[in-house]
């Protein structure tokens, strides 16, 4: 009954604590034992270091990469019914803040707008975002 208890942790280093005895003295607790992790840094060559500033966004692509995509996906098509992806996931929205305090069901066909939606907008700005930091660096000479 009386004796310590084994905690794993993170990188394999195991944890002894204490417990009490069936009289309720503390009972000593092994040491704590941790494994040495080794650790790699790479530097650049010449001596330098890698910039803090490594992603360098461009505050322009996020708002042209929603337009580039939000404007596309306001055309009407007609795999859709003559509506566009954007009015049908505007107006799935709205039916569903009519029925506010219970949520869309699973079958509901937002999510799939929601999906289909954000999914290409996330990408749109993605590669935008590749683009205009290739342009900048000149990888597309």
């Amino acid at each position: 009954m009386a004796g310590a208890i084994s905690m794993s942790g993170l990188c394999g280093s195991s944890l002894q604590t204490r417990s009490r005895g069936l009289a309720g003295a503390q009972l000593p607790a092994a040491p704590l034992r941790a494994q040495r992790s080794q650790r790699s840094v790479t530097r650049m060559a010449g001596g330098e270091n890698y910039p803090a500033n490594w992603i360098r966004t461009n505050p322009l692509v996020p708002v042209l990469g929603f337009v580039g995509w939000t404007v596309p996906t306001s055309i009407s098509v007609p795999v859709l019914g003559g509506h566009s992806l954007f009015q049908l996931f505007l107006s799935s929205i709205g039916d569903n803040l009519a029925a506010f305090p219970r949520g869309p069901p699973l079958e509901d066909p937002f999510w799939l707008y929601l999906t289909v939606y954000h999914a290409g907008l996330f990408l749109t700005i993605f590669l935008g975002q590749i683009g205009v930091q290739g342009r900048q660096q000149g990888y597309f000479k």
